[in-house]
């Protein structure tokens, strides 16, 4: 081999080797590049996800704080069965403490199988379970009896009222009370 091809054999592989050096640079550039976009979209997941690990704790928190101690009342006031015995009882209790007599309770038949909530009807987001009575007494009697109902622990309202009096002093009040359920 005389000297002027063995320096060009030897610049073809420098050439060679060059290329292949800033091939693989080149190669070695793109995927560090890809890698770090790929570790920081794995390190902008993992600090989304402490984040919201740290909001759950403040909200487990929070739960602990506000909600817990009042649960058994908010259980009360909505409870998930009709407990319709224990409802009356306070009716019946409520109108003799305010002086009042309790007369012809109703409640809607049942629909379906007895249930915890088979004689309720549906009132927006929770269950109503209407009570029909009737009650004797004074005007001033029955504004204790709707004090004393409005101060139940179980959500209730009065959704119907009609006065009629055959005496002064013997007025009849027919009214439907609803006691609210959660569903």
């Amino acid at each position: 081999m005389t000297p002027k091809k063995f320096f060009f054999t030897l610049m073809g592989i420098i050439v060679l080797l060059i290329a292949a050096s800033g091939y693989g640079y080149y190669y070695a550039i793109t995927r560090i590049n890809a890698s770090k976009a790929e570790l920081a979209m794995t390190l902008t997941d993992q600090e989304a996800a402490q984040q919201q690990l740290d909001d759950m704790a403040k909200l487990r928190l929070q739960y602990n704080r506000d909600i817990l101690p009042i649960l058994p009342r908010i259980i009360d006031a909505l409870p998930r069965t009709k407990n319709q015995t224990e409802i009356l009882a306070q009716l019946q209790s409520i109108a003799a403490e305010s002086g009042l007599s309790l007369t012809n309770v109703s409640l809607p038949s049942a629909t379906g199988l007895p249930g915890d909530t088979s004689q309720t009807v549906k009132s927006g987001t929770v269950l109503a379970l209407p009570i029909s009575f009737q009650l004797q007494g004074t005007y001033a009697q029955l504004q204790a009896f709707l004090t004393r109902v409005e101060n139940l622990s179980r959500f209730t309202n009065i959704t119907s009222l009609a006065i009629s009096h055959a005496e002064k002093n013997n007025v009849t009040y027919s009214m439907t009370v609803n006691a609210y359920i959660k569903p």
